[in-house]
C-alpha cells in the first residue's frame, strides 16, 4: 500500500468511517495475526488478541503521528502491547513460570530452524508456559531488549534473560524429535 493511500485510510479511520477501517483491517489483519499467533496458545486466542488489538487501534488511531515513523511499527508495537496487557489481566494467581523437570544442555542451531516448517516452530511455541513464550516472542521476533521486556512484563532483567534460555532449552526439547526425523532422512 503506498503511503499516500495509507494516510488516507488513517484520516478515514480518525473520522470513523467504516469502509477505511475495513480498508486498515484488511491490509494488517495477517501481520498483526502471525504476531497474535505466537502468543496464544490456540487459534480462537489469537483471532481474539487480533480482535482487541484492532479495538485499540481505532480508539488510538489519533495518537499515529508519521513523523515519528511508520504505521506499521507502530501498529505493531501497539498490538504487542495489547496482547501482553489482556495477557497480564488473565494471568491467574498460579505461578507465572513453569519449570519443567530437565532441561536439555543446547540450544538450537539456526541451521536446524531452517528445516522446520513454519507450523511447526509456531505450535512448539505455543506449547511453551506463558512467561516463557512472552519473554521469547519479545526478545527474538520483536527485538526488545531486556530492560523493555522486564519493563513490559513487570519482571527483573534477569528474570528475563532467565527465562529467555529456559525458553530456548524447552522450544529445543520439543522439537528435538522433529528435528531427529529431518536428520534420518524420514520427513
Amino acid at each position: 500500500m503506498h503511503d499516500e493511500n495509507l494516510l488516507q485510510i488513517i484520516e478515514g479511520c480518525r473520522q470513523g468511517r467504516p469502509a477505511s477501517e475495513k480498508a486498515l483491517f484488511q491490509c494488517f489483519a495477517p501481520k498483526v495475526l502471525a504476531i497474535a499467533r505466537r502468543y496464544a496458545t490456540d487459534e480462537p486466542q489469537a483471532l481474539d488478541f487480533l480482535q482487541e488489538a484492532f479495538l485499540v487501534l481505532f480508539k488510538k488511531i489519533e495518537l499515529f503521528d508519521p513523523q515519528k515513523g511508520p504505521f506499521e511499527g507502530w501498529l505493531y508495537r501497539l498490538s504487542v502491547n495489547t496482547i501482553l496487557q489482556i495477557m497480564r489481566k488473565n494471568r491467574n494467581s498460579e505461578p507465572w513460570v513453569e519449570l519443567p523437570p530437565e532441561l536439555p544442555e543446547n540450544e538450537i542451531e539456526d541451521p536446524d530452524l531452517e528445516l522446520l516448517q513454519q507450523e511447526q516452530l509456531m505450535q512448539a511455541i505455543r506449547q511453551l508456559p506463558e512467561g516463557y513464550r512472552q519473554v521469547l516472542n519479545l526478545f527474538v521476533f520483536e527485538d526488545w531488549s531486556h530492560r523493555d521486556i522486564a519493563a513490559a512484563l513487570q519482571i527483573t532483567e534477569s528474570a528475563s534473560r532467565s527465562q529467555l534460555t529456559r525458553a530456548k532449552q524447552l522450544l529445543k526439547q520439543k522439537l528435538q524429535p522433529i528435528l531427529q526425523q529431518y536428520e534420518q532422512g524420514l520427513v
